[in-house]
C-alpha cells in the first residue's frame, strides 16, 4: 500500500513536472514571438493580430502592440502631411512674393542705369519710385497676412468677444472700403437691422467683413453696386454681401476659401487669394460659418453667427 502511494505521488510529480516544462516552453515561445513582433515594429514592418478574440496574456500583449504600431503610423502620417503642407506653403509664399520682388529689382535697376548714364528725368524717377512703392506695399501686405494666417491657425491670436455693436463693426468696414469703391464707381446699398447686437471681437470680425467687401468691390464691374444686409432670424445673425460682378464657375463655392485660391474667371484683377481664407478662419473662431452662393449675376457671401452669441 505504501509503495503504491509513493508510486502515485511520483507519477503526479512527474506529470506536474511535464506540465510545467510544457508551459515554460509555451511561454518562451510566446515571448520569442512577442520579441519578433517588437522587432518588426522597430524595422517598420506591419504586424497583424493573429490571436484576435482570445483571452490569453499573449493575445492581449499582441493586440496592444498592434495598437501601438497603428498609433505610431498615424503620427508618422500626420508628420508627413504636415511636412508636405509646409513645403507647399513655402512654395506658394515664394510664388506670391516673386512678382513684387522682381518688380522692385527691375525698377531699381532702371533707376540706377538712368543715374549712371545721367539721363534719368525727374518724371521718370518719380514713376520708378512709385512702381517700387506699390511693389513694397504688396510685399508688406503679404508678410502681414502670412503672419495672421500662422497666428490664427496655431491659435496664438485669441478672439475676445465683447458686447460690441455689430452694426458699428459693419459700418467701420464699409468706411475702410469706401475709397476703393469710389475709385471704381461702386455704389453700396446697405440694409442694417435695428436689433443686431452680437457678442464678437470688433477688430477681427471687422476684418472678416472687410475682406468680403474687398472681394465684392474687386470683382464687381465698374459703376456697379454691392448690397450689404445685416439681419437676425431665430437661429442666426446674418451678414450678407451681394455683388453683381464676374461671379464664379459651378463647383467653386468651397474652393474660394482655400488659401491662395483665385477663381477661374479672374483675369487682370489684383489679389492673392488670402482674404476669404482669413475671413473663414475668423468666423469659425467666432463659432459661426461663412458660405457663398452663385447668383445669376455675381455671388452672395454670407456670414452666419449663432443667436447664442446675442446678448
Amino acid at each position: 500500500m505504501y509503495m503504491e502511494a509513493v508510486a502515485a505521488l511520483a507519477g503526479l510529480a512527474a506529470g506536474a513536472s511535464a506540465v510545467y516544462v510544457r508551459q515554460r516552453r509555451c511561454r518562451e515561445r510566446e515571448l520569442e514571438e512577442i520579441a519578433g513582433l517588437t522587432e518588426k515594429i522597430l524595422n517598420g514592418q506591419r504586424i497583424e493580430a493573429s490571436s484576435s478574440g482570445e483571452e490569453t496574456l499573449y493575445a492581449k500583449i499582441e493586440n496592444r502592440l498592434v495598437r501601438v504600431q497603428e498609433s505610431m503610423q498615424g503620427r508618422t502620417d500626420a508628420a508627413e502631411r504636415s511636412r508636405d503642407e509646409i513645403k507647399r506653403l513655402i512654395s506658394e509664399i515664394a510664388h506670391q512674393m516673386r512678382t513684387p520682388l522682381a518688380n522692385v529689382e527691375t525698377y531699381l535697376g532702371l533707376m540706377l542705369d538712368g543715374l549712371t548714364e545721367e539721363d534719368l528725368t525727374e518724371e521718370t524717377a518719380a514713376e520708378y519710385a512709385d512702381a517700387m512703392k506699390r511693389s513694397a506695399e504688396k510685399l508688406h501686405f503679404l508678410a502681414e497676412n502670412f503672419i495672421k494666417m500662422s497666428r490664427l491657425e496655431h491659435h496664438i491670436i485669441q478672439i475676445r468677444k465683447e458686447d460690441a455693436d455689430i452694426l458699428r463693426t459693419v459700418r467701420n468696414a464699409l468706411g475702410q472700403i469706401h475709397s476703393q469703391a469710389e475709385e471704381k464707381g461702386i455704389a453700396f446699398e446697405v440694409t442694417l437691422s435695428g436689433a443686431a447686437a452680437c457678442l464678437h471681437d470688433p477688430n477681427w470680425l471687422g476684418e472678416a467683413v472687410y475682406n468680403l467687401l474687398d472681394n465684392a468691390v474687386k470683382y464687381s464691374l465698374p459703376d456697379g453696386r454691392v448690397e450689404v444686409t445685416v439681419s437676425v432670424n431665430e437661429m442666426f445673425l446674418k451678414i450678407q454681401v451681394r455683388d453683381f460682378g464676374i461671379g464664379i464657375e459651378p463647383g467653386e463655392e468651397n474652393a474660394l476659401f482655400q488659401r491662395f485660391y483665385r477663381g477661374k474667371r479672374v483675369t487682370d484683377q489684383e489679389g492673392f487669394g488670402i482674404g476669404l481664407y482669413l475671413a473663414r478662419e475668423i468666423v469659425n473662431l467666432h463659432g459661426g460659418f461663412i458660405a457663398v452662393r452663385r447668383m445669376r449675376e455675381g455671388i452672395m457671401m454670407e456670414i452666419d453667427l449663432p443667436v447664442g452669441n446675442l446678448f
